[in-house]
């Protein structure tokens, strides 16, 4: 057995070991046991950061004698694609997922045994105590969530030999092949980790008394939504520039599937306010907690399990039905049937606990609501967004799974979605506005504001395919994103500390509504055409003059087929540039390499889709795709301020950032 082999199998007995000294501990209260849980989830996060280095260096070193190093990687591969390598598979990256839990269950243990001081009144103490032993069970759930996913990495072990070993690697996919890829999967699967003791705090709500699962959940939750954030941002990016399809989103399954977690945290991270405020949502939050990480684990199976067809298919053949796809799959690959089964468990878990409670809650009043006061009020206002972002998930999901045996056009999901994104915009201004304006005004400019949306979408609807969102989207953003700003603008003189306090959250909701309507403008008014040329031909497309200049065969190691054209409008060149096309020598698989150029108000995009070089008295053909794509920047500039938001948020909340920002705000 080799180091990786050993530490693998020593991870699921440290987790029983903490599970066994934490159920003891429960029941004693023995500080002992305590201690022994402590060190058992000490270890293990050693161990996986042990195992982590210990695949690094095999990576590094490209040894061979390891089948999934032999996969991705290769030696003439550079250095940090080599490292890249680690996360290429799903070997290593259930390795980074299992790391990051028990990073923040170590955390969450150590942090609970330095907070277990006494209380200055009974009461205090009482509620110390609820909340010690709920943190307890917490840390017990989201432990046996991992010995769980510890299980499944024995099916799955990048440190199995090889047999034979090969005198080469197969080396890593050219599409993987980009900065991206050094950075995008660890911070997909980092944020996967943290949704577990999301999920356990969740969990613990329902299952015993305490506060503690609001700060816990509150606090990992945040983190799960900055790095899935930027992941779909890097994601989108990585996308657009390096497949050429010309699109950042696609409602392809597996994207679809990595919304979904992002739009429930941001659905619990909406009820713990009010459930930190008011105390509100005392079974609703829980539970939104909880879909999280249920909805990771549906990402994870849609990703992995193949049975979606999508451009990122495992499976060697999508030519069956998706129930022939799944018996397949659970039959062929056990690490897919133990997600599933972790997801059934997750599911069973997750519905007892929320019907217990609900049978136990004390019946709620109804509330009274005459005046349009009433109806327009914070709490209304706030429960009907947080209900809205649940349709928008839920249509989400149904879409998802309707389109199992096959691809849904991004159109039905956008003309699905747009009613609900438009009333979470109405809901908004009204929330936010509520205190300079009286409610029958924000009535008024809510509905002044859709009667426009409509007008323009219709009037753009005819102009080309997806059109009428741009025409929708602008009213609604205008009026938003101008309650956001005003917003802002009121805590322009508070002190430093809380004024970022409140600019966190909405500069993450101004970064939103950019996205949104980047999304708008640049799928429906951007110019797309294909055209075919011949070597010193010129004609009209997508707005421009193309000229095709040659087409040239670069032979190597790398074919490379460029075709070199211009872009004018009227007598000015905009663009002199090169498309072109490559592959590995010795296969038959080419991948497109794009011409793009960033402008503030669009970005110029040409694509060589077929080309042939010129022999003798024959010209050079090759067929181009040209775009224009305005708006663009409104996405990545969103984007932005989304993440940079919520990272705001997360260091005004940070002990330390509060100090230091109180230092300088002197």
């Amino acid at each position: 057995m080799n180091p990786g082999d050993l530490l693998l199998h020593l991870n699921p007995l440290l987790l029983l070991a903490s599970l066994a000294a934490g159920a003891l501990h429960l029941r004693d209260g023995d500080p002992e046991k305590r201690l022994l849980q402590r060190v058992s989830l000490g270890l293990l996060l050693g161990s996986l950061t042990a195992s982590l280095l210990l695949l690094g260096s095999y990576f590094y070193r490209t040894a061979l004698e390891f089948e999934y190093v032999a996969d991705y990687s290769a030696i003439e591969l550079p250095l940090r694609y080599k490292l890249a390598g680690v996360w290429a598979g799903r070997d290593g990256t259930l390795l980074i997922w299992c790391w990051a839990a028990a990073l923040a269950l170590n955390w969450e243990l150590w942090r609970g045994a330095s907070g277990d001081a006494g209380g200055s009144s009974a009461s205090k103490d009482a509620r110390r105590r609820g909340d010690a032993h709920q943190q307890r069970v917490l840390v017990l759930f989201a432990s046996g969530i991992l010995l769980a996913l510890a299980a499944i990495q024995l099916a799955i072990n990048p440190f199995t030999l090889s047999d034979p070993v090969p005198t080469a690697g197969r080396g890593l996919n050219p599409l993987l092949q980009s900065p991206w890829m050094t950075i995008h999967p660890p911070i997909v699967f980092t944020a996967y980790g943290f949704a577990i003791p999301v999920y356990a705090a969740g969990l613990a709500a329902l299952a015993v008394r305490g506060d503690a699962w609001l700060d816990v959940g509150r606090r990992w939750a945040r983190w799960f939504w900055l790095l899935t954030a930027s992941a779909l941002t890097m994601g989108g990016y990585w996308a657009y520039t390096t497949l050429g399809w010309g699109g950042f989103w696609a409602w392809d399954p597996v994207e679809t599937a990595g919304l979904l977690p992002w739009l429930a945290c941001t659905t619990f991270l909406h009820a713990a306010v009010m459930g930190k405020r008011k105390r509100h949502y005392a079974l609703l939050g829980p539970l939104l907690a909880m879909l999280v990480l249920l909805l990771v684990l549906l990402e994870s199976f849609v990703t992995r399990g193949g049975i979606w067809l999508s451009v990122h298919a495992f499976l060697p053949t999508q030519s069956e039905s998706a129930a022939q796809r799944f018996m397949t799959v659970m039959a062929d690959d056990a690490s897919v049937k133990g997600l599933v089964l972790l997801l059934s468990s997750c599911l069973a878990a997750t519905g007892f606990t929320t019907v217990r409670a609900y049978s136990r809650a004390p019946p709620s009043e109804p509330r009274q609501r005459e005046k349009l006061e009433e109806w327009l009020d914070e709490d209304t206002t706030f429960f009907g967004a947080i209900y809205t972002q649940l349709l928008i998930l839920t249509v989400a999901l149904v879409l998802l799974l309707m389109g199992v045996n096959g691809y849904l056009p991004g159109f039905v999901f956008e003309t699905r979605l747009a009613l609900f994104i438009a009333l979470l915009a109405a809901l908004f201004t009204v929330y936010t506005l509520q205190r300079w304006y009286e409610p029958r005004q924000l009535l008024l400019y809510c509905i002044a504001t859709a009667v426009a949306s409509a007008i323009l979408g219709l009037l753009l609807l005819g102009a080309r395919p997806g059109s009428w969102m741009a025409g929708a989207a602008l009213p609604w953003a205008a009026l938003a994103g101008y309650a956001a700003l005003r917003y802002l603008w009121s805590f322009r003189g508070k002190p430093l500390l809380p004024r970022l306090r409140a600019w966190g959250p909405y500069i993450a909701h101004l970064g939103i509504i950019l996205v949104a309507l980047g999304y708008g403008v640049s799928y429906g008014l951007d110019q797309v055409e294909t055209i075919e040329l011949e070597e010193g031909s010129s004609t009209e497309a997508a707005g421009f003059t193309v000229t095709l200049d040659d087409v040239v065969m670069r032979p190597g190691d790398e074919n490379r087929l460029e075709a070199q054209f211009r872009l004018h409008r009227g007598d000015s060149l905009v663009v002199d540039g090169t498309a072109a096309r490559v592959n590995t020598a010795g296969t038959t698989e080419w991948r497109t390499l794009i011409y793009l150029e960033h402008h503030l108000d669009r970005d110029i995009y040409v694509t060589l889709d077929e080309a042939v070089p010129g022999e003798g008295d024959q010209p050079s053909r090759a067929t181009l795709t040209v775009r224009q794509i305005p708006g663009i920047m409104l996405v990545w500039t969103g984007a932005l301020l989304t993440t940079g938001g919520m990272a705001l948020t997360i260091f005004t909340d940070w002990a330390p950032g509060k100090q230091w920002l109180r230092k300088v705000g002197k």
